[in-house]
């Protein structure tokens, strides 16, 4: 991303925190789906930001809510502004009730301390704060961290939406470290476009292929992110761990 693109999203950044701001906080208090919806009207009224749009939420959030056992441990790459972690956050409380086990979490990983602040503040906003994380700093090195602390031992899902070269590499840090199960989810936007050829390959391909490796099952969800601009959302299911 130039300079100039990412002056435009930090410049939204600051128009959404208004927007936001400028309504009655009461409707979003305790309420992570207000504030996330909030999030996608700013963005189709006042320009395009980099956020998984409705019709791609959708899709995860079926793949979330059938998954067995349910998902404890969600990790995110990429918080932007924190709609996505938002929203995981939001289905973790409709599949568990509003009282959500104490070990269930999100961590969201941000390089921009801009918009880890915003973040934060509508997550806090949302009233799920003890819930979803946002850490800031390379993804890669947040990750270790949380597991040397020993407070991801598992991931139920992780989701790939930062920098596009690094969506393999980051896949197979989580591989090193031993942290998918059976049943695990990788999901990624933004595969056809920009585009992610060698995270997709992995993925179609089964992964690494070597005996004691992780395998997958992966398929491509076409979404209309836009009138007359499809967009796809890869969805990649663990089916072996060894």
């Amino acid at each position: 991303m130039d300079q100039s693109m990412r002056d435009t999203f930090a410049k939204r950044a600051v128009q959404l925190r208004e927007y936001i701001f400028s309504q009655p906080t009461h409707q979003f208090k305790n309420n992570p789906w207000a504030v996330a919806h909030a999030i996608d009207e700013f963005a189709e009224t006042h320009g395009h930001m980099m956020i998984f749009n409705e019709k791609k939420l959708q899709v995860a959030q079926a793949q979330l809510a059938a998954q067995q056992p349910a998902p404890r441990t969600i990790l995110e790459f990429g918080a932007f502004v924190g709609k996505s972690a938002i929203a995981w956050g939001a289905i973790l409380r409709d599949i568990y009730g509003e009282k959500v086990p104490e070990d269930v979490h999100v961590y969201t990983f941000e390089l921009d301390p801009q918009m880890v602040l915003l973040a934060r503040e509508l997550i806090q906003l949302a009233g799920i704060h003890d819930l979803v994380h946002v850490l800031e700093g390379p993804a890669s090195e947040s990750l270790q961290k949380l597991h040397r602390e020993g407070k991801v031992s598992s991931v139920d899902m992780a989701f790939f939406d930062h920098w596009e070269k690094y969506y393999l590499p980051d896949l197979q840090l989580i591989e090193d470290l031993n942290l998918f199960r059976t049943g695990s989810l990788a999901i990624a936007d933004n595969t056809d476009f920009p585009g992610a050829p060698d995270y997709l390959k992995y993925v179609k391909a089964g992964g690494k292929g070597t005996a004691g490796s992780v395998k997958y099952e992966s398929r491509s969800f076409e979404t209309e992110s836009r009138p007359g601009k499809p967009s796809v959302v890869e969805v990649s299911t663990v089916v072996a761990t060894e």
